[in-house]
């Protein structure tokens, strides 16, 4: 399990965060230097956070960026500058348990509400996704299935959008992350919106 430390502002902190991470450490200044198993989680609400992102996402650390309002513009610039994932800084703990497991297993967090927002961003910009991702390889109905989740569909949704169980369609995304060597929803997104 990584070191969790949680550098914010003197006036905002939340109880959530010891309790999910009792050993936390929880500053208001960017430390230079850290250990490399280090969960950085960074308020986005102090004036120079893209700079101390930067300077985080350099080290190779995963960075988790917190806010006080959940804002599109503000995800958008997180992920360019390599955050593993956007949380409302006063999230449960519960939520932040889930956020730290799924960066550490290399996935990225990205609340539910703004993500089909960010599909139609991402649907007006150039994308530069490294892996190539061969479309060819994926069988009609699994192009239905990508179809439905570039725009933001959930799994539910694409389930009632294509008539067919919501069990069908994550043996579909399982095939599909599979076909194209995408670990995740998000990288399927890129990959597809870059190809």
């Amino acid at each position: 399990m990584r070191r969790s430390i949680f550098i914010t502002q003197d006036d905002l902190q939340s109880p959530h965060w010891l309790s999910a991470f009792p050993n936390c450490v929880i500053q208001t200044a960017c430390p230079k230097k850290l250990l490399a198993d280090t969960l950085v989680w960074l308020l986005a609400d102090s004036a120079d956070w893209q700079v101390q992102l930067q300077k985080l996402t350099a080290q190779r650390l995963p960075v988790i960026v917190m806010t006080t309002q959940l804002d599109i513009q503000q995800l958008c610039d997180a992920l360019q500058l390599g955050a593993r994932g956007y949380i409302e800084a006063f999230a449960n703990k519960t939520v932040i348990e889930q956020v730290a497991e799924t960066v550490n297993a290399g996935g990225i967090w990205l609340p539910g509400q703004l993500l089909s927002n960010l599909v139609g961003v991402l649907s007006g910009q150039a994308i530069n996704y490294p892996h190539q991702c061969d479309l060819s390889s994926l069988t009609k109905r699994e192009k239905q299935v990508v179809d439905e989740v570039i725009k933001g569909a959930t799994n539910k949704q694409v389930a009632q959008v294509l008539n067919i169980t919501e069990r069908t369609v994550k043996e579909h995304m399982s095939s599909i992350f599979h076909k194209l060597k995408v670990r995740d929803r998000m990288q399927l997104m890129l990959a597809v919106k870059g190809h």
